[in-house]
Parts: C-alpha cells; sequence; structure tokens
C-alpha cells in the first residue's frame, strides 16, 4: 500500500528533472557547454553525504562528493531545503555522455538514481 508520504515524493521526482522515466533521469547537454544533473532524494537524507559517480559505481568512479564541493571538472550543490543536489560537468565534450549515478550514502547500502547523460554538438 502506497503511503501519502511516497506518493509525494514521487510526484515530486517526477517534476524536479528534466525527464524521469522509470527511475532513470534523462539530462541532454551541448558540446563544449556546462551540464548539470539534479538529483532529488527523499526526507531524511538531507545530512547524508551525495555524490555522483559513472559505471559501476565503485569508490574508483565517484566523481564527486558534497564533502568535496569542487573538483577541476565538476562542481556539486546540496540543496537541502528542496533536497535536490545538482552536479555541473564543467565543458563538457562527447566522451562525457553515458551513464552515472546520483548517489546518497547510508548505513548499510547507498541510494541510487540512474542518470543518462545525452551531449549534442555545440552551436
Amino acid at each position: 500500500m502506497w503511503s501519502l508520504h511516497h506518493l509525494h515524493f514521487m510526484l515530486y521526482v517526477a517534476l524536479s528533472c528534466v525527464t524521469c522515466t522509470a527511475d532513470v533521469i534523462q539530462v541532454f547537454g551541448y558540446e563544449g557547454r556546462d551540464v548539470s544533473v539534479s538529483c532529488p532524494y527523499g526526507g531524511g537524507y538531507e545530512k547524508h553525504e551525495k555524490y555522483l559517480c559513472r559505471n559501476e559505481c565503485g569508490s574508483r568512479d565517484v566523481l564527486i562528493t558534497t564533502s568535496q564541493t569542487n573538483e577541476t571538472k565538476y562542481s556539486i550543490y546540496d540543496d537541502r531545503r528542496s533536497r535536490i543536489f545538482t552536479t555541473t560537468i564543467s565543458t563538457s565534450r562527447f566522451t562525457d555522455a553515458g551513464k552515472y549515478w546520483c548517489g546518497v550514502t547510508r548505513d548499510l547500502k547507498d541510494v541510487y538514481t540512474e542518470v543518462r547523460l545525452k551531449i549534442t554538438p555545440g552551436m
């Protein structure tokens, strides 16, 4: 049985990202421009660390975490009030296209949302 809180969260997720299909966030960007990946998360995780990773999302695949905030190519911001963390990929390239994961740390198993990034030629 679906709780009202769960239904509210699902509606929030659907409206918060560029395009969502079956728990996959679709993001589109232009080569040479910055691309932002917005990742909604549920209540109760506001103080947990968030991150963006690629591939299988092992420790070597993590690109940036909220404890890092800025790397050369990636930056991240956690809006705890809206419960959305946003990672910006600077000066995107075709090689940046592919599968990513939004992650939220938890004690036993992290929470993941799949992200598909498509890059098209710049103007």
